[in-house]
């Protein structure tokens, strides 16, 4: 070109402000191409418009492989030391490897201008920095406190290594590695255009994502919101956060320090299960050991405050509440899950969870279960069937309750002390020789030691109130622990229900009758027979499937709460007095996570609607069985499969099952 004031790839006039000087070797190569066969001149400068060509050119990651594996074969055999050496020699040395292009190319990447660079390459300044600068990681001036746990200066500064002070700017290690995307109006991640609220990489993030990926975020990248939870990344986006260029960068060796003590630290510190780490365990993994995903977990540590559950040595608020609810979820022993969490002994595991219990009974579980925190009438209209609505309401608006007990296997010993506080009776067992509590215990309906909760649910399997547990001996049958329930006004349930609403019951509630229906509130049972009756009437039978239909619930609620294993199996006597809190905890977050065991269909209606019409119709066949004294079991005839009536009719698919399960 004829002056060096023009871009020497498109001759276009250069201002101060836009000159962009030729100064690394895969932008030489670029503007060789450019102006071959004619050879480039020394001192050049290229315009903005041609950098930005440049720059979409080198983001081909083929031909990023090619600069890379060409930069690789310009490195001495020496190794980093001799080229530190070099470099402190450069004046003297005639290498081609020490020119000015390619110490240029080997500067220091400080990581304190990132946000100045990062925006877009096109508007970088021109300067030498632009590309390679010092990576310098110390942060801990300027950080939060949370980013200066991660530093692990207790360890830094005991360490026998060289002072802070004594690395020079020119001290540091040169190594391959991927680039993100630094940009403030850029994901890092998704590489679109963010749309606020945005998020900025946190310490503890691009930390982990160099020593694992080998992707180094400059300082002050963002993210869209989307792919953060609590400011973290999220575990998927973690993984697929990809490297925008590959290049080689000189590392700070406070850097290299601080990143080897991060690593050491996290070596040292690692679990078999680590729940504190956000990329150690999937949504799914989080599942399968305690029921619910990581998003719920952070649902429920809402509402502990952080003087509820206290950061330990042994474990975190987090840990603490996984702890338990794989306690819960799994059955296993405190050994077992002393063993699982890295923790040293199984009774840090049982301190563990009677502090996490505690804190849950407090402040989690009074938002989710009892008759205090939900009225009537937000039951009546978010948690009552439509089903249930139309066919025991009658144009009346009531509050429509199941009620079952259910059975927990207990374990015992002749050597036993417990004391039920919500029981029927309180008692004390201090002699090995009193058989009084495996009296109390033992149910002969199940020839099994148990004790039984009362479960309310509504129609559509929402927990209404856990009462109990209560002894399961003759005294103690569902009807007298409703009553029990009723009499003593147990959670203010008195209070709670009005006249004329309506409760679901089955026909082991029936010496209950009574005081229900001296308090006002009608009952939904299926009807017994008659004296001298061995079958139900048309009436009488209907009546009971319209029972049927809505009780369901009831039970598949408590097969949701035996899901977890630990009330599916046998209870050991040390846990007996956990009970009551333990299943009020899983109650509760049943709730707080519900999905509705009834949803409406748009078979419904047709549903209803031939309910109410079979409802009153007769028994045609039994008539007709009577009419010809056809019931009689001494009454059998042989009948010829050829002398059948050739219309006898055929059932279909649809017939068996409006006959079998009542639905189409």
């Amino acid at each position: 070109m004829d002056s060096k004031d023009d871009c020497v790839c498109c001759g276009k006039r250069l201002s101060r402000d836009s000159k962009r000087p030729v100064n690394i070797k895969s932008l030489i190569i670029f503007v060789s191409a450019r102006l071959f066969p004619e050879k480039m001149p020394t001192d050049c400068f290229i315009c903005n418009t041609c950098r930005w060509m440049y720059n979409k050119w080198e983001a081909n990651l083929g031909l990023n492989q090619i600069l890379l594996q060409i930069d690789m074969l310009s490195q001495d055999d020496d190794g980093m030391t001799e080229e530190k050496d070099e470099s402190s020699n450069e004046n003297a040395s005639g290498d081609v490897g020490t020119d000015s292009n390619d110490n240029s190319d080997d500067e220091m990447i400080n990581d304190e201008e990132s946000d100045e660079n990062s925006s877009n390459d096109s508007k970088a300044k021109s300067n030498h920095k632009y590309d390679n600068e010092m990576i310098d990681d110390e942060e801990s001036n300027g950080s939060s406190p949370s980013d200066s746990e991660m530093d692990c200066n207790d360890v830094y500064d005991n360490a026998s290594v060289t002072d802070k002070s004594s690395f020079t700017s020119k001290d540091g290690l040169k190594l391959p590695t991927g680039i993100s995307i630094s940009s403030k109006s850029q994901c890092c991640v998704c590489r679109i255009q963010m749309v606020p609220p945005t998020i900025t990489i946190k310490k503890e993030d691009r930390s982990n994502i160099f020593i694992r990926r080998n992707i180094f975020i400059p300082k002050g990248s963002r993210c869209c919101k989307i792919h953060t939870s609590n400011g973290y990344l999220l575990r998927e986006d973690f993984f697929k956060l990809t490297a925008y260029k590959d290049d080689y960068r000189i590392f700070n060796l406070n850097y290299i320090v601080n990143t080897m003590q991060k690593l050491r630290k996290m070596v040292n510190s690692n679990k078999n299960v680590d729940f504190d780490d956000p990329l150690s365990l999937s949504d799914i993994e989080y599942k399968n050991l305690t029921g619910f995903t990581r998003t719920q977990h952070d649902h429920v540590l809402s509402y502990i405050p952080a003087s509820a559950l206290k950061t330990s040595i042994n474990r975190s608020p987090r840990c603490a509440i996984t702890c338990l609810l794989m306690k819960l979820r799994l059955g296993v022993s405190n050994s077992v899950l002393a063993s699982m969490l890295g923790i040293d002994n199984k009774r840090k595991v049982t301190d563990i969870i009677h502090s996490t219990s505690a804190a849950l009974i407090k402040y989690f579980v009074p938002h989710y279960l009892g008759l205090a925190h939900i009225n009537r009438e937000e039951i009546i209209k978010k948690h009552t069937s439509s089903i249930a609505t139309r066919l025991l309401t009658e144009n009346r608006n009531p509050c429509i309750l199941v009620l079952d007990g259910t059975y927990l296997y207990i374990q015992v010993q002749l050597s036993f002390y417990i004391c039920f506080a919500t029981s029927i009776f309180s008692f004390h067992e201090q002699k090995s020789r009193n058989n009084q509590m495996q009296r109390k215990t033992f149910n002969l309906h199940k020839n099994r030691s148990l004790i039984k909760p009362m479960v309310a649910v509504t129609t559509t399997g929402y927990i209404v109130s856990v009462f109990g547990p209560f002894f399961s001996d003759n005294s103690n049958n569902d009807a007298s622990i409703l009553k029990h329930i009723m009499i003593n006004n147990y959670d203010d349930i008195l209070q709670w229900v009005e006249e004329n609403d309506i409760m679901i019951l089955d026909r082991g509630f029936r010496d209950s009758l009574g005081v229900l229906k001296s308090l006002g509130i009608d009952v939904a049972m299926p009807l017994f027979f008659g004296p001298k009756q061995n079958q139900s009437d048309v009436q009488d039978a209907n009546n009971s499937r319209f029972v049927t239909i809505l009780r369901w619930v009831v039970e598949s609620v408590n097969a949701r709460i035996k899901r977890f294993k630990w009330f599916n199996q046998v209870i050991p006597n040390s846990s007996l007095p956990s009970v009551q809190d333990f299943i009020c905890i899983v109650a509760a977050l049943l709730n707080c996570f519900h999905v509705s065991m009834v949803t409406p269909s748009p078979n419904d209606d047709e549903t209803i609607r031939r309910m109410n019409s079979l409802r009153t119709q007769n028994n045609t066949l039994q008539i007709f069985l009577t009419d010809y004294n056809l019931t009689r079991n001494s009454i059998w005839n042989v009948t010829d499969i050829h002398n059948l009536v050739q219309s006898f009719p055929k059932l279909s698919m649809v017939d068996l099952r409006m006959i079998t399960l009542g639905t189409s």
